[in-house]
């Protein structure tokens, strides 16, 4: 049976950098720019995951809690969640769709929490280029590069929309790979082979 790898187009990212970090760093408010509330809550992941008091192997589920806390309001899921879904989503029931947000979006909490923690040691630093408002300030997309310690650049382009109030990020780029387009092929081979249930099972399994 086709299963999804969570790691498949993006594990030489995950491997080599803390990009993680930034691809669930998100605006906290309309007022500033995309990019300022961008460095702001990074800044935040940053500084929770530089505390002495959670250094260590010991304090490593603690890490992974503070990076939650932090990213989980500032990510449009449903928004991820439909556009990963793709052609599936209209036909979901809104229980389906409701299930379905809630496991995917806790798989990529999970996963992307438990490899910044390990990885974020490999930051050298983070360089804003650009940012760009569309859609008459509905939308925006931001470019960054990440640097590791051994210079090794990783440009990550952000795709945000203003929602509630708030910018948050629905999509990210990284070396030109999309997000939303990995996992929408990767989910589209399995609801082919094994149906939407297989989807949400293979979902739920990694809860």
């Amino acid at each position: 049976m086709y299963t999804f790898d969570p790691r498949h187009a993006w594990s030489r990212v995950l491997r080599a950098s803390v990009t993680v970090a930034l691809l669930v760093c998100t605006a906290a408010a309309f007022a500033a720019g995309p990019m300022e509330e961008i460095k702001a809550v990074t800044d935040k992941v940053l500084n929770d995951l530089n505390d002495p008091a959670v250094q260590g192997d010991a304090k490593k589920a603690e890490r992974i809690r503070r990076v939650r806390t932090v990213v989980s309001p500032h990510f449009a899921w449903e928004e991820s969640a439909k556009a990963c879904l793709g052609k599936h989503w209209r036909n979901r029931t809104p229980a389906e769709r409701t299930e379905f947000t809630k496991l995917f979006s806790g798989f990529l909490q999970d996963t992307y929490a438990e490899k910044l923690a390990v990885y974020y040691g490999n930051l050298d630093r983070i360089d804003y280029k650009t940012e760009k408002i569309l859609d008459g300030n509905e939308a925006a997309l931001v470019r960054v590069v990440i640097v590791t310690k051994k210079k090794v650049e990783h440009p990550v382009e952000y795709r945000m929309k203003h929602i509630g109030g708030r910018w948050q990020i629905y999509d990210a780029l990284i070396e030109g790979v999309s997000m939303v387009k990995n996992y929408r092929d990767q989910f589209d081979a399995i609801i082919a082979k094994s149906g939407f249930d297989g989807l949400l099972k293979e979902l739920r399994a990694r809860k």
